[in-house]
């Protein structure tokens, strides 16, 4: 039996970086429920509202699943999708897919649901099924009008802000026009949140008329997404200040005229709000534990936050490190103390000074605030210190941001920067930037670092970033599952691979565990050849950009006559390190939505009794 606390099932997603990617996990079941799309893609706070999931295998859904108790779904009737209208890309053949289907869900939406993304999955006797996001806002919201309002002339009227239009870009070519009043001086901000097929563009019409037609129509801003980039959402804004009264109108395309039945769209009109954290988010959600990206979060609690995931026991205690500190020749110590913060904005007024000294550990603060802006700290260190710096651009990030740090010595001499030089199989040489970097010091002497935009060429008030400038910590580092949920079939077994970094020269053990299993699920740990690897390039001084990473294998063995889950379970994958033969805390790096499924005896009749909701 399933407690009901096993029902609050809150999912981290990790994101995988490139060089911490395992191998190809096991297939699905083949009855798991595919979600594809859902329209509208969200709804108004305090409301009951309906919508509809595109998918397939959706026969036999029994109930929803949501990441908030203050979000709820009922299941409704499946249909079969109409055809999709000829064109676009080329049928193939050789795979025939299963057909695609509507199914109707009537959501509950607390007043107290956080506003912004939401997951929800879909639960039938295949399994659970991958997210979809759905999106709950704060303003009244209505439908696009049912007619066609692709021409200026056809416009549907946006009658009071601030509101949301749910809309569909349903044809490839298609376009959607608002129109709207504006006064003198008055400013909106416009937002399209997309669903993922749904790359969405804004543009601002005045109609000003002319010789041929009076209901000419003159552009007065456009903007795509500022960049299309890995990890950045495909939404965008808008805002504008109308210099007079009148009528003005809103479009709402899709790039390159993309269209269909999947591409559907939120627009958000209002009034312009300054805090930054009120704008769209154009980066994905943070995992658990994300180290070697540029917008993982660094404060003065970092150092703590590294020990936590080493042995604690064996960190420097409080007298120690102002014992060391007070020796000078004891050189740079990790310490279990908050970081002192540097604002490096704070400089006093008129001519320019020399770099400011800090001590180590510090986390500097600050902003590339005009092209060619460069700040500076000065800093000193023993021979065979090790140092590392890390880089976090909390607001415009790369590519918009490109923050290089290079550190040089008394006379000027290049020691090192976070740019890893490499040389290609073809014998080009590339280089890339990197947020976190190390370096042993071969001497002592002082240094400084120099922080600023690669290309000299950029600087704005939005260009914040934080360096911490800190002595190495080994540690256990990003523990990559790549599975977010998994549905075991009973009398077979599955593979879950897990990848495990060690970080900044740590020589311990990383104990894994897989809890929480279902009833005749066993975690076994297994054995599997390694795949060839192409021969190794010269590449460059890579210890100082990237981590040494393992793989691990889990096996989990469901028992022939395992008995099926009707909700899934939590499961967690768990890893404690182990140095100098002391054991640390155990640190939950994933959790999973497991279900155990017996095709032979699928669970019938769901779809007939009442509509359920998993908590």
């Amino acid at each position: 039996m399933e407690s009901p606390g096993s029902r609050l099932l809150l999912l981290c997603l990790l994101m995988t970086a490139p060089h911490l990617v395992p191998a190809a996990g096991q297939s699905a079941p083949a009855g798991e429920p595919e979600l594809i799309s859902i329209f509208p893609i969200g709804a108004q706070q305090a409301s009951r509202a309906g919508a509809e999931i595109r998918g397939r295998r959706l026969d036999g859904v029994y109930a929803v699943w949501s990441a908030s108790p203050a979000l709820t779904a009922e299941v409704g009737a499946v249909r079969a999708a109409e055809a999709e209208p000829a064109g676009g890309k080329k049928k193939d053949t050789k795979k025939p897919k299963t057909p695609v289907q509507i199914l109707s869900l009537r959501f509950d939406i607390a007043e107290n649901a956080d506003i912004g993304d939401h997951e929800i999955r879909l639960i039938g006797p295949g399994g659970i099924s991958a997210p979809l996001t759905f999106r709950v806002h704060a303003e009244p919201a209505v439908a696009e009008s049912d007619g066609v309002h692709d021409l200026p002339t056809e416009a549907h009227e946006i009658p009071n802000r601030p509101i949301v239009i749910n809309g569909t870009i349903a044809e490839q070519g298609e376009v959607d026009y608002y129109s709207f009043e504006a006064g003198k001086d008055e400013e909106i901000r416009f937002q399209v949140f997309s669903a993922a097929a749904l790359d969405p563009a804004i543009t601002l019409y005045q109609i000003t008329g002319s010789w041929f037609s009076k209901d000419r129509a003159s552009r007065l801003a456009f903007i795509d997404e500022p960049v299309s980039y890995p990890g950045l959402t495909n939404d965008t804004e808008l805002t504008y200040r109308f210099s007079e009264k009148g009528t003005y109108l809103v479009r709402v395309s899709g790039f390159l005229g993309a269209g269909g039945p999947d591409h559907g769209y939120q627009l958000h009109a209002g009034k312009p709000v300054n805090d930054a954290s009120s704008r769209p988010a154009r980066q994905a959600k943070r995992p658990e534990w994300k180290e070697r990206t540029w917008t993982r979060k660094l404060d003065p609690a970092r150092m703590m936050e590294l020990w936590s995931r080493a042995v604690l026991s064996l960190a420097p205690s409080a007298s120690e490190v102002e014992e060391a500190m007070s020796d000078p020749k004891a050189g740079v110590l990790a310490t279990t103390a908050e970081v002192p913060v540097v604002d490096l904005d704070a400089e006093p007024a008129g001519l320019p000074v020399g770099p400011r000294e800090i001590t180590l550990p510090s986390l500097l603060v600050g902003a590339i605030e005009h092209p060619g802006d460069i700040d500076r700290v000065k800093f000193d260190v023993k021979a065979g210190d090790h140092l590392v710096l890390e880089v976090e651009t909390p607001e415009k990030t790369l590519p918009l941001l490109n923050l290089y740090l290079r550190v040089v010595d008394a006379e000027g001499v290049e020691a090192f920067t976070n740019i890893l030089s490499r040389v290609n199989a073809n014998g080009v040489i590339s280089k890339q930037i990197h947020p976190k970097t190390a370096y042993a010091f071969p001497r002592d002497g002082s240094f400084t670092l120099e922080i600023r935009d690669i290309t000299y060429n950029y600087g704005d008030s939005e260009m914040k970033y934080r360096v911490m400038v800190r002595p190495r910590v080994p540690h256990v580092g990003e523990v990559v599952v790549a599975d977010d949920h998994l549905n075991l079939v009973a009398g077979e077994a599955a593979k879950l691979t897990v990848v495990t970094a060690q970080e900044e020269g740590y020589e311990g053990l990383i104990a894994l565990a897989v809890e929480g299993l279902p009833e005749g699920v066993e975690a076994l740990t297994g054995t599997e050849v390694e795949p060839d690897r192409p021969p190794p390039t010269s590449a460059g001084k890579i210890e100082r950009f990237q981590t040494k990473t393992t793989t691990a294998t889990f096996v989990l063995a469901v028992d022939a006559d395992a008995p099926a889950t009707r909700l899934p379970v939590r499961v967690r994958v768990m890893a404690r390190p182990v140095m100098r033969g002391r054991a640390g805390e155990a640190i939950q790096v994933k959790e999973l939505l497991v279900m155990v499924v017996r095709p032979e005896k699928l669970l019938t009749g769901h779809a007939s009794k009442s509509p359920s909701q998993v908590r």
